[in-house]
């Protein structure tokens, strides 16, 4: 997945420090907590922390590639369809600076990410990268009624 231009890698990156709290967004939403601020309140001192740390090096492109790899790991350790897990991370993430648009130009990266964190997924043997794609181009760009 994409990194921004001045990305540090390894364990320096924006990204990959602040997936995590992307993580407990997610899992605090699911749980029913939607309020922004109550969200940002649970997170706890470690998220926290880490917030504060990488707050000056944090672009949008650090935003997206931590959404991205947390939606990589809600839909590896999750038990719903893909669609349903894509669908609640996205809303649970809404309130961040990241780029929807990048679901679908970076879909592939995502599919082939997942695929290797689990192998043994159930998305590598019954959905193509394409379908996968359309699911979060469907997600991204929803048909206006």
């Amino acid at each position: 997945m994409r990194s921004c231009d001045t990305c540090p890698g390894s364990t320096d990156c924006a990204a990959v420090n602040l997936h995590p709290v992307l993580l407990r967004v997610h899992e605090l939403y699911v749980g029913g907590m939607t309020d922004k601020f109550e969200i940002l309140f649970s997170l706890g001192e470690e998220s926290e922390s880490l917030l504060e740390r990488y707050n000056d090096q944090v672009s949008k492109a650090c935003w997206t590639k931590a959404a991205l790899l947390a939606i990589a790991d809600i839909i590896c350790d999750g038990n719903d369809d893909t669609q349903n897990l894509i669908d609640s991370a996205v809303t649970a993430f809404q309130r961040f600076p990241w780029q929807l648009t990048e679901l679908v130009e970076q879909g592939p990266d995502l599919y082939q990410a997942i695929i290797e964190r689990n192998p043994d997924s159930p998305l590598a043997s019954d959905m193509s990268k394409r379908d996968f794609v359309k699911i979060c181009k469907a997600i991204a760009y929803p048909l206006k009624a």
